[in-house]
């Protein structure tokens, strides 16, 4: 562990939850003195969060901090390296022709909904690229996951 680092108990997959989150009005936030993950959305209620309220959440960055999330070209690039990493020519034909048809990350799911070991594979290889994004993000903040 760097010992420049500050360790915080964060549930690394709720983090990876939050990276990977879609959509407007979905705003996650790392409360860097809990390592808890927040998400503040229309159904948001302050009592679940020990009565903070979602103005004290937003004005406070220092302690709150917005949880990046990961962008469509990102997820297409894991997308495009778990192709190019598959040992069977076939497979890996089939993802990188899903990859370059119109709505590429449909067709590549599709592609993987015919193959559950391999669907299987994809999710783990995914989550792992998240963990890492996530402790690479954490260290940017001085922070390592306990």
């Amino acid at each position: 562990m760097n010992a420049q680092l500050k360790p915080l108990p964060v549930d690394l997959t709720e983090l990876c939850i939050a990276l990977e989150s879609e959509g407007d009005g979905f705003d996650w936030y790392l409360d860097t003195e809990t390592g808890d993950t927040v998400l503040v959305n229309a159904e948001y209620e302050p009592d679940e969060y020990g009565g903070l309220k979602v103005e004290e959440i937003e004005g406070n960055p220092q302690r709150f901090r917005r949880v990046p999330v990961v962008d469509e070209r990102q997820a297409f690039r894991d997308m495009e390296a778990f192709a190019l990493a598959q040992q069977d020519e076939r497979l890996k034909e089939s993802l990188l022709i899903a990859l370059e048809a119109p709505r590429p990350m449909r067709r590549f799911r599709a592609v993987l909904g015919w193959l559950p070991p391999v669907q299987h594979q994809w999710h783990a290889f995914r989550h792992q690229a998240l963990v890492a994004r996530a402790c690479a993000w954490l260290e940017q903040l001085g922070l390592q996951p306990e």
